[in-house]
């Protein structure tokens, strides 16, 4: 019996978050013989009724029928199956009348458990850039938190992790990126975090680090501080967002970027030395300030475009100048399995300044419940009509030029593999000395 009160209390404590009750308790014992304190075992074994520790409860005591509904109340707002869920029913008919009387305490406890929601991405990757000599392995953890803070307004966390280098498979390493003059190491970084929710009716409003949404991300796709307020009314979307932006150097412009130059041969980060001498080595701390305001209608199910203008200040790349953009893109369905996406962007800086992308899509998205699919298209990636493009995958970064396709498969559900070719040159022919005209990228992809 010392067996069964001390398992007892061990469910209790990993269990639940329990108050403690004054010596006037009004409900009675449950029975040191009751085929509950067996069930509650058996639910702790299971992983059903499990957390913390918890000293109030020694074992060797009964426990309170008030107590046990408290456990079968928390257990129920997990999911169960199988013999554990019939051990609940069991559980919830027997000390019906406790629950029904802790009432709200009961739906809390169910919603509380459902608060915090987590979700992610584990993805062995290889790729070989334009310019690279070796193939690029990465092992890479994406996890995502979301939390509803109350009935409409929610705050999401991603956090990246991964490990790199290009000594061959199995050899990746920690590393650092470069976000302006700081390293930052790729290993628990918050890699979006912000707070969702609406503000008035038909307005939504997204406050913190996140990637703007406008035009599917197909000119402004760089991560930003900021704020982002979408409109809806009818089958229209206005959108504007404004901030900071924070991305790592070597996915914006810099001088020793291959082909990515704006306004030339500049870029958006000054480096300073070489370390020679002692000198300085690294990026002057530059702050690029972003904002962008889009329409999108649906004029079908089948039929959507957009209207888009973005504003760019990069001092190194433009001085006092700013880079404006007007882009338009277009999603159009031809058949149940096939789909045309397009945009084309003009900037006002007179170097590289227009970009268009034409693809076609079969079978939509890797992330949909297709077994397989691809695309096929053709880019022109000028580097002063773009700011951070979504559409750039395996020709890696804007200044180039040509054709890249795509495959995907899934094994089975919530794994899969992704393939993206990319065959074509700079635009600016000066910077493709001992360049590929090849790039590849490939994700194995387990998510959760």
């Amino acid at each position: 019996m010392k067996e069964k009160c001390f398992l007892t209390a061990f469910a209790i404590g990993m269990g639940l978050t329990v108050n403690c009750f004054a010596a006037a308790n009004p409900f009675a014992d449950v029975p040191a013989d009751h085929w509950a304190y067996d069930a509650v075992a058996q639910l702790a074994a299971d992983g059903i009724i499990e957390g913390y520790g918890d000293k109030d409860f020694q074992g060797s005591r009964n426990i309170t029928r008030y107590e046990m509904a408290q456990m079968v109340a928390r257990a129920r707002a997990k999911n169960s199956s199988g013999k554990d869920k019939m051990l609940l029913e069991k559980l919830s008919a027997e000390f019906s009348a406790e629950l029904e009387n802790l009432g709200v305490k009961v739906a809390n406890l169910e919603r509380n458990a459902d608060r915090v929601k987590w979700s992610g991405v584990f993805a062995q990757k290889a790729m070989r850039g334009n310019s690279d000599e070796h193939t690029w392995w990465e092992k890479e953890l994406f996890l995502n938190v979301d939390a509803a803070v109350n009935d409409t307004w929610n705050v999401h966390a991603g956090i990246d992790t991964k490990w790199g280098g290009n000594d061959g498979w199995n050899s990746e390493k920690e590393f650092s990126d470069a976000y302006g003059a700081s390293q930052a190491k790729v290993s628990n970084m918050i890699y979006h975090l912000y707070a969702k929710g609406p503000l008035v009716k038909g307005t939504t409003a997204t406050l913190g680090l996140f990637t703007p949404g406008l035009q599917d991300g197909v000119v402004g796709n760089a991560r930003t501080k900021g704020l982002e307020l979408d409109y809806q009314v009818g089958k229209s979307t206005l959108k504007a967002y404004g901030g900071n932006l924070h991305e790592k150097v070597s996915d914006m412009s810099s001088v020793w970027s291959d082909a990515f130059r704006r306004h030339g041969d500049c870029g958006d980060f000054e480096y300073v030395g070489t370390g020679a001498g002692g000198t300085e080595t690294g990026f002057k701390d530059q702050k690029l300030r972003v904002w962008g305001v889009s329409v999108e209608h649906r004029f079908t199910k089948d039929t959507m475009a957009g209207l888009g203008y973005y504003n760019l200040h990069s001092p190194v790349a433009y001085g006092d100048s700013h880079l404006g953009i007007v882009a338009v893109n277009l999603r159009q369905r031809l058949t149940d399995n096939l789909e045309m996406t397009g945009f084309y962007s003009h900037g006002n800086q007179h170097y590289q300044n227009k970009a268009y992308d034409v693809k076609l899509v079969y079978n939509g998205s890797p992330w949909g419940n297709k077994k397989f699919g691809g695309s096929i298209g053709y880019r022109y990636l000028g580097s002063d009509a773009l700011i951070m493009s979504s559409v750039v995958n395996g020709s890696e970064k804007p200044g180039r030029k040509g054709f890249e396709a795509s495959l995907w498969y899934h094994f089975t559900k919530n794994i899969q593999i992704q393939g993206y070719l990319f065959n074509g040159t700079a635009i600016n022919e000066a910077y493709d000395n001992n360049a590929h005209r090849t790039a590849y990228f490939t994700n194995l992809l387990f998510s959760f």
